[in-house]
This record gives structure tokens, C-alpha cells and sequence, in this order.
């Protein structure tokens, strides 16, 4: 009898302690992270090549939202200078990224990304614009801006005929000439 009372009290110890380890990772991984906001994103008509915003730009473009989204309205540079914070955390990237060419009377919804699977390009024509690679990222030194960290966000607006075949690399002149 002893034997059996010690085997169930050691079960229901590891229960516990599974139970306990169960809600720590929920908590630490999915109930508890940050979330970001919502983005819907205007990019000129037509355009193609890799979006880059800065964040927490001085110079910047002003804060604008359309009810709880953020909006960042892409120049025809490609470079977004704006004075938003850097926009960090898990997001439903189907439900809360949006992509809109700006038309001078209408929008056209970019419905296509394409994430790190690459089986998500199979069914896509080879000419359908898509919007590749969103990410953010982070550094120290960005174009004579020693020593300030630069957060940013990027993105490839391109088809899939022409992503491996173009050179999207950001040249100070194009970080500069941001507002264009």
C-alpha cells in the first residue's frame, strides 16, 4: 500500500508540475507577448522593389492611423521616413498586414504574400505582384548616423518572375532622398 500511495502522489507531482510548465509557456510564448498594431501600407500605383521605413525619424513623416491601424503612406522612393515607434510583437499577418496600390480614384488590394514557405508560390502566376520578405530589423549605424540605432521594417513589392533577378540594396542617396 505504501509503494502504490508514493507512485500516485509522484504522478499527480509530475501532473502538476506539467500543468504549471504548460500555462509558464503560454504565458511566456502566446497570451503574454506583445502584439503588434495593425498596418495598412499605400504604396504608389505600379510600384515595384523593396519598401524600406525607418522609425523614430525626427524628420519623419507624422503618425497616422485609420481606426486602430497604422498607415504608412510608401513614397515613390521606396523609403519611408516616419515618426512612429518601431512597430514590434506577434501580428496575424493575414489579418492585420495590408498592402493597397493608390490609384488616383480607387485602391487595389495586393492580396498576395509570400512567406518563408516555399510551396506558397506554387499556384501564383509567375507576373502576379506579391509582397515578399516583410521583416524588421534593427542596427547600429545606418548612412553617417553613427552610433544611433535605426529600427526599420522591409519589404519586397515585386513578382515572382523578377525577385531573384533585380538588386534591391538601399543606397544613401535613396535614404537622403527619402520624401520623393
Amino acid at each position: 500500500m505504501k509503494i502504490r500511495s508514493i507512485i500516485i502522489s509522484a504522478l499527480f507531482i509530475m501532473v502538476l508540475l506539467y500543468g504549471a510548465y504548460i500555462l509558464w509557456a503560454i504565458l511566456a510564448f502566446g497570451g503574454g507577448c506583445n502584439r503588434m498594431a495593425p498596418e495598412t501600407h499605400f504604396l504608389p500605383d505600379g510600384y515595384t522593389g523593396k519598401v524600406y521605413i525607418f522609425f523614430n525619424q525626427s524628420e519623419g513623416r507624422a503618425r497616422e492611423y485609420d481606426e486602430n491601424a497604422r498607415v504608412y503612406r510608401i513614397p515613390k522612393s521606396g523609403v519611408l521616413r516616419t515618426k512612429f515607434k518601431s512597430n514590434s510583437g506577434t501580428i496575424d499577418a493575414r489579418k492585420d498586414l495590408n498592402f493597397y496600390y493608390q490609384k488616383p480614384d480607387t485602391l487595389l488590394e495586393l492580396k498576395q504574400y509570400v512567406f518563408a514557405r516555399a510551396d506558397s508560390t506554387l499556384n501564383l502566376d509567375s507576373n502576379t505582384v506579391v509582397v515578399f520578405e516583410y521583416g524588421i530589423g534593427r542596427g547600429w549605424r545606418g548612412f553617417g548616423k553613427e552610433g544611433e540605432e535605426l529600427r526599420s521594417t522591409t519589404y519586397i513589392v515585386d513578382s515572382l518572375k523578377n525577385i531573384n533577378k533585380r538588386d534591391y540594396k538601399l543606397t544613401i542617396e535613396r535614404f537622403e532622398d527619402w520624401d520623393h
